[in-house]
């Protein structure tokens, strides 16, 4: 197994003309290739660690869109770049923002999604549940409003045909029957 880390373009890499990357470009891979990341929203890129997996969308100049990256290992978090170690062990950087090249004004900020570990999976799944949880019992709470309401009018109806029907007797006066 090879271990030593390399700077790809400057060990002479040659890109081939159509790369896996190439292939990804079609919003259901994309979609299938996240699934079990979470996107990182900008002010929380700091927080990742070191040998966190992640992915990454960009911004591709050449072609004027987003373009989807399988990313790697997280190496280091520099301001303007997350340095990446990729397949066979070569590294690369990933830009956080790309800028136009005639104002220097930042066009595109990088998406980057962190692959879960099991504990955040968990984590997410319990708080899923906790929300159906809460869900369901709001309209237990709600249906029990409605039905002590109902209740509360029968007893009323209940009342009134009482006194209706069974109006009070004088004293030693029966009802005939």
């Amino acid at each position: 197994m090879n271990t030593t880390i390399h700077r790809l373009g400057i060990d002479g890499y040659q890109r081939p003309r159509k790369t896996y990357t190439d292939t990804l470009q079609i919003a259901d891979v994309i979609k299938k290739k996240l699934d079990g990341y979470v996107e990182i929203s900008e002010n929380d890129i700091d927080s990742l660690q070191d040998g966190d997996f992640i992915r990454y969308i960009k911004w591709d100049s050449k072609i004027n869109k987003e373009r989807f990256i399988t990313g790697g290992v997280l190496l280091r978090i520099y301001p303007e770049y997350l340095l990446i170690k990729g397949k066979d062990n070569g590294t690369f950087s990933a830009q956080r923002y790309t800028y136009n090249t005639n104002t220097g004004e930042k066009i595109f900020t990088t998406r980057f999604f962190k692959l879960l570990n099991n504990e955040e999976k968990l984590k997410i799944k319990l708080a899923d549940m906790q929300n159906k949880a809460n869900e369901i019992i709001e309209e237990l709470e709600q249906t029990i409003d409605k039905q002590t309401a109902e209740i509360e009018e029968l007893k009323a109806i209940i009342r009134q045909l009482k006194a209706t029907t069974h109006a009070p007797f004088k004293k030693g006066h029966t009802p005939k029957q």
